[in-house]
Order: C-alpha cells, then sequence, then structure tokens
C-alpha cells in the first residue's frame, strides 16, 4: 500500500499545475456547497427564532352567537365561555395539551402623577404571560397567591413601563387603574423583535371581580400544546376539544360560529415545509456546482491514463492486477477531490462562522450560519464518493486498454 501510495504522489507532483486548477474546481463547489448550507440553516434558524416555531403552540377559544338550532333553541343566542369550562377542559386531560389560560380583557384607562394611557388590562393565570411570547425581565409573574387572594397587583410591557415611570424602576411603585391603586410587580418584554405593545397583565380573579363581578363570562379561552408535527393531529386536537366543549357551553359541535377555534397550526407547517424545501434546493445547487469539478478531475485522470498507457502496458506485462492498476487511478484520484475539497469546505466553514460573529442578533431572520456537524460528515462522504466517481471512468479505461496496443503506444 506504501509503494502504491508513492506512485501516486509521484504522478501528481509531475502534472502540479494541471492538478492544482482542476483541483480549485473541487475546491471552489465544496467552498459554495458549504456556504450555501450554512447561510439556509442561518435563515432557517431565524425563522425558527422570529415565528417561535419551536416553542408550544395555541388554540385560541372565543365565542359568538348560534347558526345552527340545538336542542329545541333558537339561533342567534349568545353562548358564553367561563372558568368552569376551563377547569372541564383541563380535568380532560388531552393529548399534547400542555395547559389551558382563561383571559378576560378590559379596556382601562392606566395613570401615575401627570402620564395617562388608554390601554388594555389582561386578567389571566401564572404562566399565560409567557405562552404570548414575553419573558419576565424584572420582578416576577403573577403567581398563584394573586389569584387566591385577589390581589391588585399587575406586570406592565416594557413600553409602558417607560410611558409611566420613564427611566425610574417600576417595581414595588404604584398606578391607578381606573382609579384603582395596583402594585406594579413585574415587567416583561416580548421575544419579538421591536414589538413596543403598550399593555398591563393583573391576577384573572381580580380582574372579574372588579368589572364583571356578576358575569362569569371570559373574552377567550387559549390552550397551548406541543408534541404535534402533521396538520392531521392538530385537527384532531381541534375537534375533540370542540366535540367537549360545544355541549357545555351551549351549542352544536357543527356550529363553528359560536365556539370559534382558532388554530394557526396549519400555516406553521407550511413554513416548515417551505423551509426544508429551501434545503433541498440549496444542496441542489450546491452539488451541481460541484459536479462540475468531478468532472474536471476525470478529464485530468483521463489525460492522466492517456499519457501513462505504455506504462500501464508495462506494469500488466510484468503481472499486475487489475485490481492494482485501478487502485492506482481511485487513489489518486480521491486524494485529488479530498485535499482541494477539505481546502474549499475548511474557507467555506470559516466564512460563515465570520459571517455568524459578525451579524450576531443584528438581522432577527438570519441567526446563527453556521454548518452543522450532520452536513459537515454529509459533505466528507460527498468528496469520497466524488473522488471515486471522477475516477471511475479513468481507471476502466486503464484495464480495457489492449495489452498490445499499450506496450506499442
Amino acid at each position: 500500500m506504501r509503494d502504491l501510495l508513492r506512485e501516486v504522489l509521484t504522478s501528481i507532483k509531475s502534472n502540479k499545475q494541471r492538478i492544482a486548477l482542476t483541483g480549485f474546481s473541487i475546491g471552489w463547489g465544496m467552498f459554495i456547497l458549504v456556504v450555501l448550507l450554512g447561510s439556509a440553516g442561518g435563515l432557517q434558524h431565524g425563522l425558527y427564532r422570529t415565528l417561535h416555531l419551536d416553542m408550544p403552540q395555541r388554540l385560541i377559544l372565543s365565542t359568538g352567537n348560534t347558526s345552527i338550532p340545538w336542542k329545541g333553541m333558537p339561533t342567534d343566542r349568545r353562548v358564553q365561555l367561563t372558568t368552569e369550562h376551563a377547569k372541564a377542559l383541563a380535568s380532560q386531560h388531552f393529548n399534547h395539551v400542555v395547559d389551558i389560560y382563561p383571559v378576560f380583557n378590559q379596556s382601562v384607562q392606566v395613570s401615575h402623577q401627570e402620564q395617562y394611557v388608554k390601554t388594555g388590562l389582561t386578567g389571566c393565570t401564572p404562566g399565560y404571560i409567557g405562552v404570548q411570547y414575553n419573558r419576565i425581565v424584572s420582578g416576577r409573574d403573577i403567581d398563584l397567591t394573586d389569584m387566591e387572594e385577589n390581589r391588585k397587583v399587575c406586570v406592565l410591557t416594557s413600553r409602558m413601563s417607560k410611558e409611566m415611570f420613564g427611566s425610574e424602576k417600576a417595581i414595588g411603585k404604584r398606578l391607578s387603574i381606573d382609579g384603582i391603586s395596583f402594585l406594579v410587580v413585574g415587567e416583561c418584554a416580548s421575544l419579538y423583535e421591536n414589538d413596543n405593545t403598550l399593555g398591563a397583565y393583573a391576577p384573572l380573579s381580580t380582574t372579574m371581580s372588579i368589572y364583571s363581578p356578576k358575569d362569569p363570562s371570559l373574552s377567550m379561552m387559549e390552550i397551548s400544546y406541543s408534541g404535534i408535527e402533521d396538520i392531521s393531529e392538530s385537527e384532531q386536537l381541534t375537534t375533540s376539544i370542540r366535540q367537549f366543549l360545544s355541549p357545555l357551553v351551549g351549542c352544536s359541535a357543527k356550529d363553528n360560529k359560536a365556539l370559534v377555534i382558532s388554530n394557526k397550526f396549519e400555516g406553521l407547517m407550511s413554513m416548515v415545509k417551505m423551509l426544508s424545501y429551501l434545503a433541498i434546493f440549496v444542496w441542489i445547487i450546491g452539488l451541481a456546482t460541484l459536479l462540475a469539478g468531478i468532472v474536471g478531475v476525470s478529464n485530468i485522470m483521463l489525460i492522466t491514463v492517456r499519457e501513462r498507457t505504455r506504462e500501464l502496458g508495462v506494469r500488466r506485462a510484468m503481472g499486475a492486477s487489475q485490481l492494482n492498476i485501478v487502485s492506482l487511478v481511485l487513489i489518486e484520484s480521491v486524494i485529488i477531490t479530498m485535499i482541494f475539497g477539505y481546502i474549499g469546505m475548511m474557507l467555506g466553514i470559516g466564512l460563515t462562522q465570520l459571517l455568524s460573529a459578525a451579524i450576531g442578533d443584528v438581522i432577527p431572520v438570519f441567526n446563527n450560519p453556521t454548518v452543522q456537524f450532520g452536513a459537515v460528515l454529509g459533505c466528507n462522504a460527498i468528496m469520497i464518493l466524488a473522488g471515486i466517481v471522477a475516477g471511475y471512468v479513468p481507471a476502466r479505461r486503464a484495464v480495457t486498454i489492449k495489452l498490445v496496443d499499450a506496450l506499442t503506444s
């Protein structure tokens, strides 16, 4: 094997310029493939983060007027969701459901000293702020004790905090909501870039006791779920919830206007599918570019075999097997492909790393444009396969030359 490698290296050294020019096409093809994979990965990471495709998804339930008669009752009746319905749903333990959040929305006037803002107050249960793709940046979230004791506490959005208190820390201060004093216990910020929503969150029990003491109806209900990977599962969950909840609120399970269930999963799945098609398209473009390099290496090996026809004939006359001659050509082809392929791959990885460091979080939809380890392994396998493919035709020609023609050439 050592002698075989020595012969291959000797052949490469004797054709340095020719091999370098041809190897450049292999290196360039691998460089383009790696950069395209990194760019596509950056776009995928950015969209996943921007659209929060990796977080639990939501069903949004609301009610309207009935459009289908049910149990002898007329149409155009108003149906309502209540906290009891939320408890009933939670007791059923539907597959994939993570949590259920009853919500009560109220338009309010918030004031502090000379500052007045007309905004929305959301009465909710613990954890709901996070489901809205917000994070607590200061203080705390609403908790169970707040709910049980009907505490007049609130969590403000970052913009609301600035409107009310400017650069001062809002936590621990009080503000007025429709003339009622509330203690600020937390501040939240949206995970979406440049989201400057004005708003405040308060315990659901407190909000309903103030604004709807005799009417138990909710504004809406949200259900977070995870672990669903296709549209049929999502539709099945929606159907199961509708069939269970419709009789409780007093409407037909077929009445989509009385019980409205909004599910954006289909749109999200379309986005995920588009991203997977993008990855396939990138591989096709990259491999097509690499193919040009493979053809170039194959041409060089054909020329090398033609120039060494007499040498190969002598080898065969001295008893060299066809496997030995084929191995000589194939190993030379693989070595050329691997050397220049690795150079192109490392340059491509280096460029994607530089892009990742330079861009950072500046462009939300283009994040971490680096090549994953699995893609690197795939590129290695492609390079080895490319070398074999590039050397196959020349190797086949080398063993099919007639011995007499080879010796007399």
